[in-house]
C-alpha cells in the first residue's frame, strides 16, 4: 500500500472529520476543536494531491485526559479547614480514590497538595495490591504512596515485608526487607530471599541487592545482585527458591535430596540455564545442565541430564549427553478444550549394565479438558503416538496408546476415580529407563479426607495381560504449611518388589 493510500485511510478513520477548505493549506476545524493541518500540493494535471499527515500533531490534538478520581473520606470525627485546605479524621477512618483504598484511625492531610498521612498503623488496598504498614503517605494526585515499614501482597503471589517503601507507577520499592510466597507466610517464613534496593514489577520480575537465601533461622546461600521472575504464566520461578534442597526417600535410591534452578541469561528470560540435581544415598549426585530457548515456536533445550524412569516404578537411571529436546507449544482447537502437546529428542543414552548408544524418537498426544458428566463427575480420553529408534541392537520401538480417566466426588471428604490405559506397542527397547511396565492396566483409587491437613488414598492397579494384581498403593498425604508430604507403600505381588516412596513437594512453586 502507497503512502498516499495511507495518509487517505488514516484520514478517514480519525474521529473528526478532516478537510481542506481550499488549496491554501488551511487548519480545518469541527466546532470549536483545531485538527491536525493536512497539506496539499499541485500535482501536474492541476488536481490536488494528499500526502501524508502529522501523526504527532494529530495525536495531540485528540489526546484525552481523564478526569482525576475524587477523594471519599469518612470517619467517626473530621476536621476540615477551608483556609489552607487542611483536613484531619480520627476514629475508623476510610479515604477511598477509585481502586485505591486506606483504612486506618487517624489521617491528616491537605485538598491543596493531596497528601495525605497515616502516622499508625493503616490498611493500604489497591487493585493488585493488599498491604498494610505504618507511616504512610498517600499521593492522590498521581496514586503513589510510601510507608516507614510495609506488609501484605504485591499483586496475588509475592509476599514482603520491609521498611522504606515505596509505591510509584505500581512498582514497588523496599530499602530493606524480604520476599517469600503466600504459602510460606508466618512470622518467621518458612523460606524467604532477604535483600536490600528491592524492586518488585508485578507480573514481571523483581529485583535485589545483598540477597540472601533462608530456611527458616538458617541462611542457606549468599548472592549479590538477583533478579526473580514473577511472570507464572511461563512457568519460570524464582530459581533461588526452587534451589531449595527437598527430602526424599525410596527403596531403590535410599534417603536423599533434590532441587532445581532456572537461571535467565538475557533481559527477556526466553534464555536460561535449567540445573536439576539429585542427591541419594544409593545412587549418588545426579546432575542435570541445559540451556533452554523459548520460542513462540516452541521450547529447545540442550545440555547434559540424568534423567529417572518414568514409564516404570523401578527408579532406573539414564545418562543423556548430549542430548536435543523440543517441546512444542500446546496446540489448543478453538475453544473445545482439544489441545494437542509433543516433543522431540535426540541424544545419546547410557545405563548400568547397557551399552551405551545413540536414540532419537518423539511422541505426540492429543486430550481436553475433563467433561462434566453429573454432580461432581467428570470423564477425560487421551490417545498419543511415540516412536523411538536405538542404535543399540538397531531397535526399534512404536507405541501407540489411549486411555481414558474417570472421576467422581461422593461428598466434601471421600472421592474415586477409575482408569483404564493400552499400550499397543510393537518392537522393544535395549533399555530398563524407558521399559513401559504393564502396558494394559486398569484400576480405582479412593481417597478420604481424614482432617483438614491430612488425606489418605487406596489405588489397585491391575494387568490386564497377565490377570495378576500389579499394585496396591497406600498413601497419606500431609499438609506441611508451604510444603505437602505423600508417602506411599507400594505392595506388589512380590514381597521383594514392595517398596515406599517419600516426596516433599511445595505448593507455591513446580519442580
Amino acid at each position: 500500500m502507497n503512502k498516499t493510500w495511507t495518509a487517505s485511510i488514516l484520514a478517514a478513520l480519525l474521529p473528526f472529520s478532516i478537510w481542506a477548505a481550499d488549496g491554501s493549506g488551511d487548519v480545518s476545524k469541527t466546532g470549536q476543536e483545531t485538527m491536525a493541518e493536512v497539506a496539499r500540493i499541485d500535482g501536474q494535471d492541476g488536481a490536488g494531491e494528499i500526502v501524508p499527515i502529522d501523526l504527532d500533531a494529530a495525536s495531540e490534538a485528540y489526546d484525552i485526559v481523564l478526569p482525576q478520581q475524587p477523594v471519599h473520606m469518612t470517619a467517626d470525627s473530621l476536621v476540615v479547614r477551608s483556609a489552607d485546605g487542611y483536613i484531619q479524621g480520627r476514629g475508623n477512618v476510610d479515604l477511598q480514590q477509585g481502586m485505591d483504598e486506606l483504612h486506618t484511625s487517624y489521617i491528616e492531610g491537605s485538598t491543596n497538595n493531596q497528601l495525605y498521612h497515616t502516622p499508625g498503623p493503616a490498611v493500604y488496598l489497591t487493585s493488585e495490591n493488599a498491604l498494610s504498614g505504618t507511616g504512610i503517605i498517600y499521593n492522590s494526585k498521581d496514586g503513589d504512596a510510601s510507608m516507614d515499614t510495609i506488609e501484605g501482597f504485591i499483586g496475588p503471589g509475592t509476599y514482603i515485608r520491609g521498611t522504606g517503601a515505596e509505591m510509584v507507577d505500581g512498582v514497588g520499592y523496599v530499602k530493606h526487607g524480604l520476599i517469600t510466597t503466600p504459602h510460606a507466610v508466618a512470622k518467621t517464613p518458612d523460606y524467604y530471599i532477604t535483600g536490600d534496593d528491592i524492586r518488585i514489577y508485578p507480573g514481571e520480575k523483581f529485583t535485589a541487592e545483598n540477597t540472601k537465601l533462608w530456611f527458616k533461622h538458617v541462611c542457606l546461600l549468599t548472592y549479590g545482585h538477583y533478579e526473580g521472575r514473577l511472570d507464572e504464566e511461563d512457568n519460570r520461578n524464582s530459581w533461588l527458591f526452587t534451589l531449595l534442597p527437598r527430602p526424599t526417600y525410596n527403596s531403590d535410591d535410599g534417603f536423599g535430596v533434590r532441587g532445581h534452578a532456572n537461571i535467565p541469561l538475557n533481559q527477556s528470560g526466553d534464555l536460561a540455564f535449567n540445573m536439576r540435581y539429585a542427591l541419594t544415598s544409593k545412587n549418588g549426585f545426579k546432575p542435570t545442565a541445559k540451556v533452554e530457548k523459548y520460542t513462540k515456536f516452541g521450547t529447545f533445550a540442550f545440555g547434559y541430564g540424568s534423567e529417572e524412569s518414568s514409564d516404570n516404578d523401578d527408579n532406573i537411571w539414564a545418562t543423556k549427553w548430549p542430548e536435543l529436546e523440543y517441546f512444542m507449544p500446546r496446540l489448543y482447537l478453538g475453544d473445545t478444550g482439544i489441545y494437542i502437546d509433543g516433543s522431540a529428542s535426540w541424544g545419546r543414552w547410557s545405563e548400568d549394565g547397557q551399552e551405551t548408544g545413540s536414540h532419537r524418537g518423539f511422541r505426540a498426544e492429543i486430550t481436553h479438558r475433563p467433561l462434566p458428566l453429573w454432580k461432581r463427575a467428570n470423564i477425560r480420553f487421551y490417545s498419543g503416538y511415540r516412536r523411538d529408534w536405538y542404535s543399540v541392537r538397531d531397535a526399534e520401538r512404536r507405541d501407540p496408546y489411549w486411555g481414558v480417566v474417570f472421576s467422581q466426588s461422593i461428598n466434601d471428604r471421600l472421592w474415586t476415580s477409575l482408569w483404564y490405559k493400552k499400550h499397543n506397542v510393537s518392537g522393544f527397547t535395549p533399555y530398563r529407563f524407558d521399559t513401559i511396565d504393564d502396558p494394559r492396566q486398569k484400576g480405582f483409587s479412593v481417597g478420604y479426607i481424614l482432617t483438614p491437613r491430612d488425606t489418605i488414598i487406596f489405588s489397585l492397579a491391575k494387568n490386564l495381560d497377565s490377570g495378576d494384581i500389579s499394585d496396591r498403593n497406600y498413601t497419606w498425604v500431609r499438609d506441611l504449611h508451604s510444603f505437602t508430604a505423600i508417602i506411599t507403600y507400594k505392595d506388589s505381588n512380590n514381597d521383594e518388589d514392595d517398596e515406599w516412596d517419600i516426596y516433599v513437594i511445595p505448593k507455591d512453586f513446580r519442580f
